[in-house]
């Protein structure tokens, strides 16, 4: 099986790679799209993670949309950081950021897609690249899309009533679940079940000293500051990585399926409803969050990504 990834790159990005690097090898393209930070700053990000992840020779990365299908844009640097990355990219070799500067971009309108019969796309930002990528593999190659994505039963993160990735394209979003693909969605009503603390990410980079690591644990100090503020805890909910938790091991999620719905109106832009019933659309509510919190542990004290 392959996995597309596509991401906004910001902080849980970050550890969603680390994640994907372990489970799913060298079996990965990415693609960046607009969210967390822009996507010329998503795209870098990307390359510094395939750089540290050892990961070069065989990670395709293509930059994808730099708006929402509707010319909609908005950011998150406010919680990532102007970098998406909390600001410790300024604390990373500059030999090894001007190397990946000097890069040129491929771009997913021009690249040709790779030679899979079977694929997995994650989408861990707006969903305006999904569709696309959906069309660029063909549809039957297509086996499944894990969408980090909406807010059911559980207060937004942007508005009142919105997930951020939901508000910033759901027009897209809907297109998506339209394809009739088997599709999992991973809301924040679970991903708020699952809590990375500030003390276990100081010592994951105090412990394993690798640039990787130094990375991975100073861009979480930013973004744990902002959920101290917003949230009141001393830690964050790692959204992304939970997706590729469920790309890998969707049985150890449970899920309530039905039909989605996301509002595209200006005072509900991004709300997503649920009607129960049958449908090709499961929705994470649970399951065995032991697993996905010694998964992650597992993988920040390892030091690695391989």
């Amino acid at each position: 099986m392959h996995y597309h990834i596509d991401t906004d790159m910001g902080v849980d990005d970050g550890l969603a790679l680390l994640l994907a690097s372990r489970l799913f090898g060298t079996a990965v393209t990415l693609s960046t799209v607009f969210g967390n930070v822009p996507v010329e700053v998503a795209t870098r990000n990307a390359l510094i993670f395939r750089e540290l992840l050892g990961r070069t020779a065989c990670w395709t990365i293509l930059a994808g949309a730099a708006c929402a299908q509707d010319g909609f844009t908005r950011d998150a640097r406010h919680v990532h950081g102007e970098d998406g990355l909390g600001g410790a990219t300024g604390r990373l070799d500059p030999g090894l950021l001007g190397a990946l500067a000097a890069q040129p971009w491929a771009t997913l309108a021009d690249a040709p897609p790779p030679a899979v019969s079977s694929v997995v796309v994650i989408g861990l930002g707006p969903a305006t690249n999904i569709p696309r990528l959906v069309s660029w593999y063909g549809r039957a190659a297509v086996q499944r899309i894990v969408l980090m994505s909406g807010a059911f039963f559980d207060v937004g993160n942007i508005t009142p009533s919105a997930e951020f990735n939901a508000h910033c394209d759901p027009d897209a979003l809907r297109e998506t679940l339209a394809l009739n693909i088997p599709t999992t969605i991973v809301p924040l009503d679970i991903c708020r079940k699952v809590q990375l603390t500030r003390a276990a990410l100081q010592e994951y980079g105090s412990t394993r000293i690798t640039p990787l690591s130094r990375l991975v644990a100073e861009s979480h100090m930013k973004y744990i500051d902002y959920y101290r503020t917003a949230e009141g805890i001393d830690g964050c909910n790692p959204h992304d990585a939970l997706a590729v938790l469920a790309a890998a091991s969707d049985e150890r999620f449970y899920a309530v399926r039905g039909q989605i719905a996301a509002d595209s109106t200006p005072d509900h832009r991004g709300q997503t409803r649920m009607t129960i019933g049958a449908s090709q659309i499961d929705v994470l509510m649970g399951g065995k969050l032991k697993w996905v919190r010694d998964m992650i542990a597992d993988v920040l004290l390892s030091g690695s990504g391989s």
